[in-house]
């Protein structure tokens, strides 16, 4: 971090001291499993095996929601090892491709990455084959996604080949960098290094590390949470396998700008409120990646401090204010009691990230 970001942070950090000290109190494991258990009373449809778009009444399948829904189960399991998970995470995959129309692909290429990545993830922590099948289905659909408009990168949707957006492209290296660490292809490892590069170049504000929304969008208005989480992801998952600095160098300028800029990303320390509907679902994903940034051991002392101060006070403000109880359903301002119980799916999956996040840290 430069010696401006420094001195920004150092404030902002001796201003949340008491949040800070306040959280260390709380018992994160079990606040993650009282927002577990929730998303499966509150949103769960037993005779469809997918989760409801809200609890209201709204049964509406949104494919990318489940699948960060099956990520969060995987992280339910790694944690508590209680097979009540791998059972639903088993069911929702088969209620995901029933409600998709008996087919894993999907016309949005970010979807279908983010199903993969989680089934990555569900394969890692159970074994079970049928997860890195799913995976490497979609990625051999995924990779189809290339197009030469615009330099390259993955477009968002089949049929539109300029649609070069950071959501179809970030998710994309991760994706390919983990193929590539799990079966040692070389040829995943190149498209994770292609995509990457073209990311960089085209759609990253590389003097402040800030992930632009999608060719042409250069706009403040488009800077959304859930781009800038999986490009330091992509950046931390190519420094893993490389160990080249500059990746590293990367996913710490956007893990350290998006953490201090307190007018466009988290005002007062906390993640701006992006709404409901898929807007529900973006601080969730920056949260998951930079917890994965947070725990790599060759970010300096002083880096990992203020993440885990940063991490620690946005789940107190969302305990503490964000909460309603007793149903321990969550608002989508973390820093703001919600109106009432009624939400949606996306808004407590990402409540449940950051509490999942915070166990261990």
């Amino acid at each position: 971090m430069n010696r401006i970001l420094l001195i920004t942070c150092a404030f902002t950090l001796l201003h949340g001291v008491a949040a800070f000290s306040q959280s260390t109190k709380i018992n994160w494991a079990k606040a993650a499993d009282s927002a577990q258990q929730a998303l499966t009373t509150q949103f769960w449809s037993n005779s469809e095996n997918y989760y409801l778009h809200n609890n209201s009444g709204n049964t509406t399948f949104d494919y990318w929601w489940n699948a960060h829904a099956l990520d969060v189960l995987a992280n339910g399991y790694a944690r508590t090892k209680d097979p009540a998970y791998t059972a639903r995470m088993s069911n929702l995959l088969k209620g995901i491709y029933n409600m998709n129309g008996s087919k894993w692909a999907n016309k949005f290429y970010d979807d279908m990455e983010w199903l993969a990545i989680a089934c990555l993830h569900a394969y890692d922590v159970t074994d079970d084959k049928k997860y890195k099948e799913v995976a490497q289905l979609l990625w051999d659909n995924i990779r189809q996604g290339w197009t030469n408009a615009h330099g390259g990168g993955i477009m968002w949707q089949s049929g539109t080949p300029d649609s070069k957006n950071a959501c179809s492209n970030g998710p994309a290296i991760i994706l390919a960098a983990r193929l590539y660490k799990l079966n040692k292809n070389d040829l995943d490892l190149g498209w994770a290094k292609k995509i990457y590069e073209w990311q960089r170049t085209y759609l990253v504000d590389t003097s402040r590390g800030v992930v632009w929304d999608a060719f042409g969008n250069y706009t403040e208005t488009g800077l959304y949470t859930y781009n800038q989480g999986t490009w330091l992801g992509a950046a931390l998952e190519l420094y893993t396998i490389t160990k080249e600095d500059s990746y590293l160098q990367d996913a710490m300028k956007t893990g350290s700008y998006i953490t201090s800029d307190q007018q466009k990303f988290a005002p007062n320390g906390i993640l701006k409120d992006e709404g409901a509907g898929d807007g529900g679902l973006f601080k969730g994903i920056f949260i998951s990646y930079l917890n994965q940034l947070t725990r790599s051991r060759d970010i300096p002392r002083a880096t990992r401090t203020w993440y885990v101060q940063f991490l620690k006070t946005n789940g107190e403000s969302l305990l503490t204010n964000a909460t309603y109880r007793p149903d321990y359903v969550f608002g989508s301002d973390w820093r703001s009691q919600p109106h009432g119980p009624k939400t949606d799916g996306s808004i407590q999956l990402s409540a449940c990230m950051l509490l999942e996040a915070l166990v261990g840290l």
